[in-house]
């Protein structure tokens, strides 16, 4: 399990919306999954988590497994495992004095057992990478 935290200078509703509404704003480039920059990410309440790039090309990125804003998100994420494989990311929101920490925390599923040793340190920095990049956009 990787489990990876940043404090925001946001209340849970705002640091939430920036997560989920504005994802394309902050999510770093040299993690966009169609090689194109420019791509635009989709987080949407009714399950679905995908790129767009400008050509039209998408890659669905997982899907939204619950929604309780302002205080958490559970993801089946299909990053390098695929939709036959998934992997669980849980997204929580806790207020902190003024602020609220986001904690992502990252497991497999039985069926991605097999691959987590494999994927578990690329997933490690790479959470870290989203999450510094989301920090800088909530300032």
């Amino acid at each position: 399990m990787i489990e990876k935290s940043v404090i925001l200078p946001l209340g849970p509703a705002a640091a939430f919306d920036l997560f989920t509404q504005k994802i394309s704003l902050w999510w770093p480039s040299e993690r966009r999954h169609t090689r194109d920059s420019g791509s635009e990410i989709f987080l949407f309440a009714s399950g679905r988590f995908y790129e767009r790039a400008r050509d039209g090309q998408e890659v669905e990125l997982g899907c939204v497994r619950y929604w309780d804003r302002p205080q958490r998100i559970l993801l089946e994420f299909f990053i390098a495992t695929g939709p036959e494989r998934p992997t669980e990311v849980e997204i929580v929101f806790t207020q902190r004095g003024l602020g609220t920490e986001v904690t992502v925390t990252h497991r497999p599923k039985p069926s991605s057992e097999l691959l987590w040793s494999e994927r578990a340190p690329i997933y490690g920095r790479a959470w870290e990478d989203v999450l510094a990049c989301l920090s800088r956009a909530a300032l």
